[in-house]
């Protein structure tokens, strides 16, 4: 692991306190944009936002949001992957609540059968590592950028079509654009450490705006004035119910936020580390464990259950951070807010078009951060087709939905949203696989190779694989090494002058062995023959040849069996 140059704090790295008291008014900023889903939820139910039951519902979600926060962190027991991002409140659980809520049981019922969205999240934790052919690097960024495109279409959703039906403003539109060019202005001109906060002055800018252009409604402002800053939550609000018929839509939900939350940490993974090549599927594993727990828990008091947040994960990547510290600092501030109900109703006073530039801003980072993890590795077409169905059914979902509006998969197609493109793209891949081979062979005359030939043969096969490209790069120089140095050493039977290749490759490693009839080289030694040795030892260039091998392979093997002799060199993919 290596820290990337845009990163000023590593993982371990503690935050000075007026940066992180900067870093968590931008986190808090954003996980508060939010806030206003459970409001919108008990709004159709019938409350309003100065009710007391929004005050313990929302207070109830920011303190689940803070544990699992600190689960992960923590990284105990088999508990959190050990990176910092948050849970957030999404308008992805509207439909399965309020189916839920429809029922006898009403919102008891709806949030006792949140449990089920935890206990599936810790059956899939067990089940992933099993899962890795399937969960691959390309997979993983094409998650991220589905997260991106989410994030992006929520905040054009909130800009041009807020639900009155009046669409954006002139007055609107220049909010959202000012915030935007403030924070891309901080971002990219700014050469001090200034620019960690471009969200922060973007926000700040753009809410200062919108109130000299009248944009902040004064009922708004009614209700911070008469919301008490200190109150205790009754947890739970409602109680809690369950019912066996509703299980499996709550499956499908926690199945939803499993695949959120895997991308969620691909992006933290990959911010933390310039060298990361692969997902962490142990990490998925444990931080899928901490949502699980987290989400059995919000069951209990009724808090609104929650999606890991890749916007929040994304501004602190943007803003230089990576560092699990900062959760410490924002678990702490969401815990203060859960018993402030002031700090609740502020967060929802922040105006619309200034919440969307925001989340463009960050949509902007997260589509591109999942592009680059797409083209690192090498495709061929049935690894392409699934990612490009992928997206094209992640991106258009809505008319999918629209067009299935009666059949079955229609209300879990809704529920997934851009998840469906993820689901689609692991259909396919397993699919794809049938008929394919991760082992190949074939046989190469010792006189009329060339290095071309041996190129085209690993490029063909790294497409099949899906392999790194630098990765198969490195493996091209050392087969066609190894491959010319047999050739030249004089091993090689002269009545059968020619090699076999055999490659064999998984998630984390790539192998090629060469099989032939004649001397196996011998084994390679720590240090290279020296000239004494070169002179003088009839067998020094034959431990020449192993030792450079040994330098530009992982690890090399040789093995003589009879007549039959062989080399193998193993690589990191």
């Amino acid at each position: 692991m290596r820290k990337p140059d845009f990163i000023v704090y590593w993982i371990n790295d503690r935050l000075p306190v007026p940066t992180a008291l900067g870093l968590v008014l931008q986190q808090m900023a954003f996980l508060g944009a939010l806030l206003v889903v459970p409001n919108l939820f008990l709004h159709e139910t019938g409350f309003h936002l100065a009710s007391n039951s929004f005050l313990d519902v929302a207070a109830a979600s920011l303190i689940a949001s803070a544990l699992s926060i600190l689960l992960q962190i923590l990284n105990r027991w088999g508990i959190g992957s050990g990176y910092y991002y948050p849970l957030q409140a999404t308008p992805t659980v509207f439909a399965v609540m309020f189916l839920a809520s429809s029922h006898p049981g009403g919102l008891p019922l709806a949030y006792g059968m949140v449990c089920i969205v935890g206990l599936t999240q810790l059956v899939f934790s067990a089940v992933i590592v099993r899962l890795r052919s399937i969960f691959t690097v390309e997979i993983a960024g094409l998650m991220v950028m589905l997260t991106g495109v989410s994030i992006g279409q929520i905040g054009l959703k909130l800009l041009f079509d807020p639900g009155d039906g009046a669409g954006a403003t002139n007055l609107e539109l220049i909010a959202a654009a000012f915030t935007l060019f403030v924070m891309v202005f901080c971002h990219i001109w700014l050469k001090s450490r200034l620019r960690l906060f471009a969200a922060l002055f973007g926000l700040l800018g753009g809410s200062m705006l919108a109130g000299v252009l009248g944009l902040i409604p004064a009922q708004s402002l009614t209700y911070i004035s008469a919301a008490p800053w200190l109150r205790v939550p009754t947890l739970p609000a409602f109680g809690w119910e369950f019912d066996m018929g509703l299980v499996l839509p709550y499956i499908l939900i926690g199945l939803t936020f499993s695949l959120i939350s895997i991308g969620t940490q691909t992006v933290a993974q990959r911010t933390a580390d310039v060298d990361w090549h692969r997902p962490d599927l142990h990490a998925y594993g444990r931080g899928l464990r901490a949502e699980g727990l987290t989400h059995i828990l919000a069951s209990f008091i009724n808090a609104m259950p929650q999606s890991a947040s890749g916007g929040a994960v994304g501004l602190a990547a943007t803003s230089g951070s990576a560092s699990r510290y900062l959760g410490y600092w924002v678990a702490g501030f969401l815990v203060i807010t859960a018993f402030c109900s002031k700090l609740i109703i502020l967060w929802l006073v922040v105006p619309g078009p200034v919440i969307s530039a925001l989340l463009l801003y960050l949509a902007a980072f997260l589509l591109m951060a999942g592009l680059k993890l797409v083209a690192s590795r090498m495709l061929d077409d049935r690894r392409s087709l699934a990612l490009g169905v992928g997206l094209i059914v992640g991106v258009s979902h809505r008319y999918i939905v629209a067009g299935l509006e009666y059949a079955p998969l229609a209300g879990f197609m809704d529920l997934a949203g851009v998840t469906n493109g993820t689901l689609v793209a692991l259909a396919l891949t397993m699919l794809f696989r049938l008929g394919s081979s991760r082992r190949t062979t074939q046989r190469f005359k010792v006189d009329a190779t060339t290095a071309d030939d041996l190129n085209l043969f690993m490029e063909n096969q790294g497409r099949l694989w899906g392999a790194r490209r630098d990765a198969v790069q490195r493996a091209e120089q050392a087969v066609w090494q190894a491959f010319d140095l047999l050739a030249h050493s004089g091993r090689i039977a002269q009545e059968e002058p020619e090699l076999e290749v055999r490659t064999r490759f998984d998630e984390y490693a790539l192998r090629v062995s060469f099989s032939y009839k004649g001397q196996a080289l011998p084994a390679p030694r720590d240090a290279a023959p020296s000239a004494v040795e070169l002179m003088d030892d009839p067998e020094a260039t034959a431990h020449m040849t192993s030792y450079l091998l040994s330098r530009l392979a992982r690890r090399v093997q040789v093995r003589q069996r009879g007549e039959a002799a062989g080399l193998q060199l193993n690589f990191d993919a």
